[in-house]
């Protein structure tokens, strides 16, 4: 494989004009754009793999995904414990706009006292606080992102899940029981002493009783998970099992525990400063991130979101692909279950093991981190956004050994004018194809190689990663899962 170098493309300085239609509404700087052309892989003629541009091979075709749904999501958290709910709380908040939030339930009755510092002293309290933060960051917010929900969305959504209370329940009950065809996925943040039973878990104890095995397995299935484990008998005795669930908190391996390696992993990726970029001078949501946790910047509840980012590189129901959270194998406390964990290794920058699966996306993921959190207090003319990543000719191919397969992102975009660097490279544990593979013009927009031989159908998962030269850089991505048969 060639050296995934960078390349520039320049661009006309479009700035002023493309972020007065950000300030409008009329660009989504977070979309993955899919233009399909037509373009499709042409075979080898056999004399140095040459290019034909005349009748493509009908098995060369490639075609584009269509662009996936907005998710609909409800997060718990015992938030008033650990000071890290407090500080996801604040990355989840600028990342409303991706997701079609349906509630945050917060499920701490009381402020553990020492540890939590907070003025408020319930959980709801807490939560309300930081959403409110939020409001007040609204009006910059949706300069950059229309998509950003209203802050009186948010708090009528957000609410009291104490032992004492069926508001939880309910919200859930009736966000699993709207006609919306889209399941619910749900991230339960874990918890500890003092904090209520998992509402997930009581509203599924209330199903079971109420509406009998059909019921509840029709319930049971409109649920996806990107969560901790504390819903009891649900997740392991009580069938049908959970149609997806992503463990993002374990297993701990060599005795790290895999949620609290996020600190070390992105704390100071992409020269990344917690006083700089968040705590001053960016609004009053960043200024509530809590510095007082076992770990710095622990955030260990981070991931059940991130999982679920639209970066265009991954999507939520295939764990095995990877995500800025990482990637995820199948969880063998459950086998034959669709149940996946953080158990999956990664070969890259001359190492192999658990970490690499999200170190490799820790600069472009904690430098869209900081770029939200300018967003809180900066114009859009001031700011970066992400660039929006076009290709041509589509996203799933299928070819035969010794095609020559052309991918083409040349339309790619940013939409703040800068110029982009393009790089290409094939993700080998994401595919079960085990043959090497040279990929030609790594550093441009446009990539070719050939495909390797096959006896069987085996997949090749090529990245591009499309980064910006903005302040920060931003990046989006492409994947293309080419299928190589015989």
């Amino acid at each position: 494989m060639l050296p995934a170098m960078r390349h520039r493309v320049e661009q006309r300085p479009l700035r002023r004009l493309l972020k007065a239609a950000l300030g409008c509404g009329a660009g989504l700087p977070g979309a993955l754009l899919l233009a399909a052309t037509g373009l499709g892989a042409m075979p080898a003629d056999g004399a140095g793999a040459r290019l034909s541009t005349l009748n493509p091979q009908p098995s060369a075709a490639g075609k584009t995904e269509p662009p996936p749904a907005r998710l609909r999501l409800i997060i718990e958290t015992d938030a008033g414990g650990d000071p890290d709910d407090e500080q996801s709380l604040v990355r989840f908040l600028l990342y409303a706009n991706e997701w079609d939030v349906e509630g945050i339930i917060a499920n701490r009755p009381r402020a553990r006292e020492g540890e939590n510092r907070n003025p408020e002293r319930t959980g709801l309290g807490i939560v309300r606080r930081l959403v409110q933060a939020y409001g007040q960051c609204y009006s910059n917010l949706v300069q950059h992102d229309a998509r950003y929900p209203r802050p009186e969305l948010l708090l009528a959504r957000t609410v009291a899940g104490y032992s004492d209370s069926e508001e939880a329940v309910q919200l859930i009950v009736r966000a699993v029981d709207t006609p919306d065809p889209r399941p619910l996925w749900y991230s339960d943040w874990g918890s500890d002493r003092g904090a209520a039973t998992n509402n997930l878990k009581r509203a599924l104890d209330q199903v079971w009783r109420e509406r009998g095995l059909a019921g509840y397995a029709k319930f049971k299935q409109r649920l996806r998970l990107s969560s901790y484990d504390n819903f009891g008998e649900h997740t392991g005795s009580l069938a049908p099992p959970f149609s997806l669930w992503v463990d993002t908190f374990r297993p701990p391996l060599e005795g790290k525990r895999w949620y609290h390696g996020f600190s070390a992993l992105t704390a100071t990726a992409g020269g990344f400063d917690l006083q700089r970029d968040a705590l001053t001078g960016h609004g009053p949501l960043g200024a509530l991130y809590p510095t007082n946790t076992t770990h710095w910047q622990k955030e260990g509840d981070t991931m059940s979101f991130l999982y679920l980012v639209p970066t265009g590189m991954n999507d939520p129901e295939h764990p095995g692909w990877g995500s800025w959270a990482g990637r995820y194998g199948p969880n063998t406390n459950y086998p034959g279950r669709n149940y996946f964990w953080a158990n999956q290794a990664d070969a890259w920058a001359g190492a192999t093991n658990r970490d690499n699966t999200l170190a490799r996306w820790a600069a472009d993921l904690q430098n869209d981190f900081r770029a939200r959190l300018d967003w809180c207090a900066k114009p859009a003319n001031q700011a970066n956004h992400p660039p929006l990543v076009r290709v041509r000719g589509g996203t799933r191919w299928t070819v035969k050994p010794g095609d020559t397969v052309v991918l083409d992102a040349s339309e790619s975009r940013d939409p703040d004018g800068d110029a982009l660097r393009f790089e290409w490279f094939v993700y080998p544990e994401a595919g079960t194809c085990d043959k090497p593979v040279r990929l030609v013009g790594a550093d441009t927009h446009t990539v070719r190689f050939v495909a390797p031989p096959a006896a069987t159908p085996s997949n090749l998962h090529v990245i591009l990663a499309v980064r910006d030269t903005g302040d920060p850089p931003l990046a989006r991505y492409a994947r293309f899962i080419i299928t190589v048969g015989p």
